[in-house]
């Protein structure tokens, strides 16, 4: 059907469902406040699969569960000698999930690194997350445990919230990697 002839049909369903509101509205306003008040059961959010529990999409700030362990980051860049490893504030933890939760799911495989620069893995509570090339892949392989970052938005912060722990050419490893995208 061409869009000319959808645009009314779609005007129309959306009054409907307007009236159909007021008219629900009106009728509740009639009979007047209920009996008793019934207190609905909390809604228990769907954790970011990998860190701390929060339901994605939220605007409200985070807090990390009670018995959350600390989310400790390792950035990927040597082979033959220990990893820069540091641990996450409690407000860069909730930065974190937030900018995590906030990304879409993907469909794919996660990029493998070689020598170099090849991604931060943040660690919480024996979960596992590897953010690389714009990819955030949580341990479980199910729905969900690829998330597209194209912007590279979680690099960015992690790189950001890392420097006071990291070496100048630890820094500039990884900013040459996000400049050049790859």
């Amino acid at each position: 059907m061409p869009a000319r002839r959808l645009a009314p049909l779609l005007g129309l369903l959306g009054l409907l469902g307007l009236l159909a509101l007021v008219g629900v509205a009106l009728v509740v306003a009639a009979c007047g406040p209920a009996p008793s008040v019934v207190t609905p059961a909390p809604v228990q959010p769907t954790p970011v699969p990998g860190v701390t529990d929060m339901p994605p999409g939220t605007d409200a700030a985070p807090t990390a569960p009670a018995g959350a362990g600390e989310m400790h980051v390792t950035l990927g860049i040597y082979s033959g000698r220990p990893d820069p490893t540091w641990t996450l504030a409690p407000d860069e933890a909730v930065a974190i999930t937030k900018a995590i939760a906030a990304l879409p799911d993907l469909v794919g495989t996660a990029p493998e690194g070689g020598l170099g620069y090849h991604g931060f893995v943040i660690e919480q509570d024996g979960r596992r997350v590897t953010v690389y090339l714009g990819v955030v892949a949580t341990d479980g392989g199910g729905p969900g445990s690829l998330l597209a970052d194209p912007d590279r938005t979680v690099e960015r912060l992690l790189l950001e919230l890392g420097r006071s722990h990291l070496a100048a050419a630890e820094i500039a490893e990884v900013e040459r990697s996000l400049a050049a995208g790859s």
